[in-house]
């Protein structure tokens, strides 16, 4: 979506709420070495306010806010228009006090005795696909983990990423083509592929994951012994030769050597879990504080020698702290992406 869209569907939501008399914006044209994109002037009873806007298309983690406002006078006011923003980040944009409102038509606009405005929980609306696609589908997500861990992978044969990725052969060869059709990967010399925009790919392979990739992952929730520890389980499994990595809270804990897990997150091979389940003395529970997941590749077990327990790749760590949408995950998450991923 264009930044002009954004900003006149964000105006036009404005527009319904009744304390709101009259609404101005003015681009910022005259000064283009600002960040700063425009200027909104709200007008209720209590007299006009002014922002200083941000338009953003959709926000990630971590949120540059002291970049976004820079340099900006005390008597204008930050505000974020963007086209979507998700119920984790819009908890935290209210927790800062930092105003925004998005084309789904959530909005936080909190100006003491004057305004207050708050809506959050919009869904964003998602657009058909000219073309049916199979890149942000369960099994073409799988594929993608792996090729945005390690772009290098790109450049194998496709019987070798079939088997890398667990999908089907025809599956593999549908991703790369529409990879290259919708222009994600180019050949910068014979037969050599890299991705053209790592960013805007990684960004909504987050985007699908809760909803399309997690469901496939998840083998169920259940109840373990308070006693047993991570490093006990680990131990357990590496005695009975099982395959495992851990992934979501616990993994962050591991690669971050600083947050503290509140569940248990396993990746084993579905498989397997009869056994694991069975050797860990594991009971289904709504309330659980152990989490099992498909360990759907042994690509997905992050090589990094330095670390003794196995874990998944960081893109997955990230993406189920994400899911979590809770002030603990979301803390482990910025961590884990100024750690591993920011080099994307």
């Amino acid at each position: 979506m264009l930044e002009k869209d954004i900003i006149n569907i964000c105006i036009g939501i404005l527009h319904k709420y009744s304390p709101l008399q009259k609404i101005t914006y003015q681009e910022n044209k005259f000064n283009k070495n600002r960040k700063n994109d425009g200027y909104l002037k709200l007008k209720a009873d209590s007299g006009f306010t002014q922002f200083v806007v941000e338009v953003k298309r959709i926000l990630k983690r971590p949120l540059p806010l002291n970049l976004f406002f820079e340099n900006i006078s005390r008597d204008k006011i930050p505000l974020i228009m963007a086209e979507y923003i998700n119920s984790s980040i819009a908890s935290e944009l209210i927790k800062k006090r930092i105003n925004f409102i998005d084309c789904q038509g959530n909005i936080f606009i909190n100006i003491p005795n004057k305004i207050y405005i708050e809506v959050k929980g919009k869904k964003q609306e998602k657009q058909k696909e000219k073309q049916s696609t199979i890149l942000f589908n369960p099994k073409g997500m799988q594929l993608l983990s792996i090729l945005l861990n390690d772009e290098s992978l790109l450049n194998n044969s496709l019987r070798n990423l079939q088997k890398m990725s667990g999908i089907s052969l025809e599956r593999t060869s549908k991703v790369i083509k529409e990879l290259k059709e919708n222009g994600y990967i180019w050949e910068t010399k014979k037969n050599y592929f890299k991705f053209r925009n790592k960013k805007v790919i990684f960004e909504r392979w987050i985007e699908n994951y809760g909803e399309r990739l997690r469901p496939k992952l998840l083998i169920g929730t259940y109840r373990i012994s308070s006693k047993t520890s991570f490093q006990k389980i680990a131990q357990i499994l590496k005695n009975k030769n099982l395959s495992f990595a851990y992934g979501g809270e616990t993994g962050a804990e591991i690669l971050s050597n600083y947050f503290q897990a509140g569940c248990i997150d396993l990746f084993i091979p579905e498989e397997q879990s009869i056994n694991v389940i069975e050797h860990l003395k594991l009971a289904p529970a709504k309330e659980y504080n152990i989490r099992l997941f498909n360990l759907y590749s042994e690509e997905i077990i992050f090589p990094d020698k330095s670390i003794n327990i196995p874990t998944v790749i960081p893109i997955l760590v990230y993406a189920e702290l994400l899911y979590q949408e809770n002030d603990r995950a979301t803390e482990a998450a910025d961590i884990i992406f100024n750690k591993y991923i920011k080099k994307y």
